[in-house]
């Protein structure tokens, strides 16, 4: 009666162990959090001689949202999810933009610092030059709502850890070994 009490036990710890490794998936999800307009930003005059801080537009998320800018994914369509284009829009001091109307769609990670920081010069800069510095939240070419960056938080599903796993394997060992035995018991 022990024996056979003792391998129920271990044949559903087995089976609880087995279901629970196979239902975690690694699926990664994003939900959106927000949106802001880039010209809500600090004026590029604001800050002589090398401007206001530049930021991509992911890492204009993680400064409005909170966490790094690998946490986001950005679009310039709208709030839904299926949507996300993995762009934002910036501005480009002294450039009118590539959509020909003050505002640049460029990709959510793009960067172009001046001195590797800054959204300047707030003097002397190159005019028309695509390549100058770029930011996705400053007060200067990109103005107004059609400007609009939208942010996602990418998340992820749990992932089952090694440990997790070794339990997994001990557990369909475990149930092989009861099975055996229960078939040597019952000959």
């Amino acid at each position: 009666m022990k024996n056979r009490f003792s391998g129920l036990v271990l044949k559903a710890a087995a089976a609880i162990m087995l279901l629970g490794g196979l239902s975690q998936q690694a699926d990664a999800a994003a939900v959106f959090v927000g949106s802001w307009r880039v010209d809500a930003g600090p004026s590029w005059f604001g800050s002589p001689p090398n401007g206001p801080l530049a930021y991509t537009a992911q890492e204009a998320a993680a400064l409005l949202f909170g966490g790094v800018a690998s946490d986001y994914a950005i679009s310039t369509v709208d709030s839904n999810v299926a949507n996300i284009n993995n762009m934002g829009w910036y501005s480009v001091i002294g450039y009118s933009g590539n959509q020909n109307n003050g505002g640049s769609i460029l990709a959510e990670n793009y960067s172009s610092k001046y001195l590797g920081l800054y959204y300047g010069p707030t003097q002397g800069y190159a005019s028309q030059d695509p390549g100058a510095a770029a930011s996705a939240y400053v007060n200067d070419n990109a103005r107004g709502a059609q400007f609009t960056n939208y942010a996602f938080r990418l998340t992820a599903d749990v992932v089952p850890e090694p440990g997790s796993m070794v339990l997994f394997g001990l557990g369909a060992v475990g149930y092989g070994v009861v099975s055996v035995r229960r078939r040597r018991s019952n000959a």
